[in-house]
């Protein structure tokens, strides 16, 4: 009988050992010197942002921090007719690279960072090819990215005023896209830091990205929360089908704020509409 409690213990060991090595792993290494962001007096990290779509839609992206650090996020998408994906993002500080366990396929990226801590730089370690380029302005806020891809090359360019985000316009062989965005007497300061909505995804999907605005890794975020955004592009309002300057769909936003004055959520009249919550650490 105390063999089988042992054999029994030694297996579970083994199990718990196995659960916990989920963790996507890289052989890559190099002598790396990070700079890490200087963050805003009044900033939160963000530990949990969650997407809810009125058609059942819903995005679940969760974070861990070593210290003050961003250390890892994991997004789980679940949708109808069973749809459900899931990607882990692992940052390694020490060798300057983000490692990526996706359904699709893993990758790992090394990354250069600038005075700010901004990266400005990835590489595909596999490729030893650019994903993404980002070329920041005086104030540590990103000016223009370029992003490649293995069948395209897109460039985004930003626009700011008194610290805030007024528009992006990105452009590829096969695609132009933009967002404006509206910022109305009653704009609220962002105190968390918290990436704004419509914003345009670097190399990673929405909610990876968002938690690396936060943690200051592309570059400061907007002072102000927009109260309205311009996005998608509606040919039929244009006088002629095939006109270069299509109107852009106006969307409204609007924040429930914790007694403190930091964002617990945001909704936006898009269709479908949806909202996005916030849980800081």
């Amino acid at each position: 009988m105390k063999y089988i409690k042992f054999f029994t213990l030694a297996i579970l060991a083994v199990a718990l050992m196995a659960c916990g090595d989920d963790e996507p792993k890289s052989t890559f290494t190099r002598d790396f010197n990070m700079v890490y962001p200087q963050l805003p007096a009044g900033h939160k990290s963000i530990s949990k942002i969650e997407r809810i779509y009125d058609n059942g839609d819903k995005s679940v992206a969760t974070a861990t921090y070593d210290g003050d650090h961003l250390k890892s996020v994991n997004v789980v998408t679940t949708g109808r007719d069973n749809y459900s994906n899931e990607e882990t993002i692992i940052f390694d500080y020490k060798n300057g690279a983000i490692i990526c366990d996706k359904a699709i396929q893993d990758v790992t990226y090394s990354f250069e960072v600038n005075s700010f801590g901004a990266i400005n730089r990835l590489k595909n370690v596999t490729t030893s090819q650019t994903a993404a380029a980002m070329v920041y302005n005086e104030s540590g806020r990103l000016d223009a990215t370029q992003v490649v891809t293995a069948s395209t090359t897109g460039t985004t360019k930003y626009d700011w005023m008194s610290g805030n985000i007024t528009q992006w316009v990105s452009r590829d062989v096969n695609k132009l896209d933009s967002v404006v965005y509206e910022y109305g007497t009653d704009a609220i300061p962002n105190k968390g830091c918290i990436d704004i909505p419509g914003n345009e995804t670097i190399t990673f999907t929405k909610f990876v990205c968002a938690f690396m605005r936060n943690a200051g890794l592309f570059g400061t975020t907007s002072a102000y929360l927009p109260t309205a955004i311009k996005k998608d592009f509606d040919y039929s309002q244009a006088e002629d089908q095939n006109s270069s300057n299509p109107q852009l769909k106006r969307y409204n936003i609007t924040y429930e704020l914790d007694s403190d004055g930091y964002v617990k959520s945001y909704t936006t009249t898009e269709n479908p509409k949806y909202t996005v919550k916030f849980t800081y650490r």
